[in-house]
Formats: C-alpha cells, sequence, structure tokens
C-alpha cells in the first residue's frame, strides 16, 4: 500500500458499473489505497472494494437488472423516487449481497464520502462510521439524486447527492496532503458537461433554497473547470486517470443486464491495459511500504 497515494471515484449512477470492474481489477491485483473519496454511487462500489468482496459489485449489478423495480418511472411518480433507495440501502447490503462490514471497519483506507447540504449547497465529507447502518445512511445520502430521491435527513444536516456540490472529488484528497491520485471517472476524455435543462424545474422545487438552485445550475461550469485542473495534474504526473476509451453506450438510469455486462467488462479491460504504466505511477510515488509487483 502506498501511505501517499490516494484514490477517487466518480459517481454516475449505473455508469458506475465500469468502475466495478475497474476496482475487481485492482483487487486481483492486491492493490490497496490507504485514501479514498468518492460521491454518489461510488459510495456503494467503493465500500465492496475497501471490503475486498470481488465480484460483490457485479451481483449488485445483476440484482438491479433482475428487479423491474429496481429503476422505475412509476415509483418516481408514486414515491418521487426513481430508484428503490430501500432496496439498494437496506435489502441488498443487509439481505441478498450482504456487505462484509466487519471486513470494511478493519481495513486501513480512509473512506470519504461525499454528500451536499441542501440548505447551503456546500459538500460535506464524512469519513468516520461507527456501524454499518450508519455507512449505509451516509451512503444514501450520497446517492439521493435532486428531483429523482428524496433527501436524507442525518445529524441535524439535510443531505442529498454529493456530485451535486462536488462531481469530481479530487479536493478532499489534495487537503489531505495527497499529492499522487488515482482517478477513476465514468465519463470518456474529451467529455464536456452542458447546462442542464432541468434548471426550470430546480428553480420551482427549491424555490426556498436559492444557494441550491444556483449550485445546481451551475454544477456543469464547476464539472468542467475540475476536468481542466485534472488534466493539468496528469501533465505533471500528480493524477493518474483511468476513464472510458470511448463514450459509454449506457447511461445513468440503465437496467439493461447485457449492456452493465459490457459496462463491467470495458472497465476491468480497460484498467488491465493500463496495468504497467499504472503500476509505475503508483511505484514512483513517495512513502511505499512495498512495490506494487512487477
Amino acid at each position: 500500500m502506498a501511505k501517499q497515494v490516494g484514490l477517487m471515484l466518480e459517481g454516475g449512477g449505473m455508469r458506475s458499473a465500469y468502475t466495478a470492474g475497474v476496482l475487481d481489477f485492482l483487487l486481483d491485483q492486491n492493490i490497496e489505497f490507504p485514501y479514498i473519496a468518492t460521491a454518489s454511487s461510488g459510495s456503494l462500489i467503493g465500500s465492496s472494494y475497501i471490503a475486498k468482496q470481488r465480484n460483490r459489485n457485479y451481483r449488485i449489478l445483476e440484482a438491479l437488472g433482475n428487479n423491474s423495480e429496481s429503476i422505475s418511472i412509476k415509483r418516481w411518480i408514486r414515491d418521487k423516487e426513481i430508484f428503490n433507495m430501500d432496496y439498494l440501502f437496506e435489502t441488498i447490503p443487509n439481505e441478498l449481497i450482504p456487505l462484509d462490514y466487519d471486513a470494511f471497519s478493519k481495513s486501513k483506507t480512509q473512506f470519504m464520502i461525499g454528500t451536499t447540504d441542501i440548505e447551503t449547497g456546500n459538500p460535506i465529507f464524512f469519513d468516520q462510521y461507527k456501524s454499518k447502518e450508519e455507512l449505509l445512511i451516509i451512503a444514501r445520502a450520497s446517492c439521493s439524486l435532486p428531483v429523482l430521491a428524496k433527501s436524507v435527513k442525518y445529524k441535524g444536516y439535510e443531505l442529498m447527492d454529493g456530485g451535486v456540490s462536488d462531481p469530481i472529488p479530487i479536493k478532499p484528497l489534495i487537503d489531505r496532503g495527497i499529492r499522487k491520485n488515482v482517478v477513476v471517472l465514468t465519463r470518456n476524455r474529451g467529455y464536456i458537461k452542458k447546462g442542464s435543462k432541468l434548471n426550470w424545474l430546480f428553480k420551482r422545487i427549491f424555490k426556498q433554497k436559492p444557494e441550491l438552485v444556483t449550485l445546481l445550475r451551475d454544477r456543469h461550469v464547476k464539472y468542467n473547470q475540475t476536468m481542466q485542473r485534472l488534466l493539468e495534474l496528469e501533465k505533471n504526473n500528480e493524477v493518474f486517470i483511468i476513464q472510458p476509451e470511448e463514450p459509454l453506450q449506457s447511461g445513468r438510469l440503465e437496467r439493461n443486464k447485457d449492456k452493465l455486462e459490457l459496462l463491467y467488462q470495458q472497465g476491468y479491460q480497460e484498467a488491465e491495459r493500463k496495468y504497467d504504466t499504472l503500476k509505475e505511477f503508483i511505484n514512483a510515488s513517495p512513502h511505499m511500504t512495498h512495490d506494487v509487483p512487477l
């Protein structure tokens, strides 16, 4: 494990099937990171990686594909949740495909999950989890997309999707003095985020929260600025980026099992192709406890 190498996981809903493939490849190579920062769906994918539960994310994708109620417009109309959040954060991790919280809690990895404070629009990151239930509540908050899911009240905050306030959470790693970071993205190189067509709806629904409305309106600006910063860090060999070589053919709400399988395999194979240069990046970092096997 490298003492001064971090890992950043972008969210992206079901596009995180790509990330699941990348992380299973890293597990196969026994690559661990002492610091991981993420938001949104990356919180689910990342927890399996920290617990070293290879194939767990893949099995979750299968479960979502097999359950017609996992993603449903009818549910959104009825319950104001397009994802079946109880299924995702209660049934799956506790019953169907349990998260090994004992293994998770024994890991030395510091796991930073980003959320968004609805009142201020500011990002709030959590890195302490006293129980499995607490971890799942925070992950649920981090995945609660505006308009598509209900916000989560926790410790005096009303929280929503962490990707709203910090869509590419590299800053928490840099703020902790981590100068070398591996970054896993779910958008292809050259992707430029555009402004949302739902700003009129955000303004109507969140009319009592002007800071949040402004954040939602301008989040594409922050995304693109952060991406530009990442590319600069990459040129300086401070960041190693793993991202789709071609635009993904599936979106945030994808439920087709075959397409999710392709995303997973794409992530695994593209990480495998980058393995030699990834090893060089990690092994060149300071304060290594041991080299990644060559």
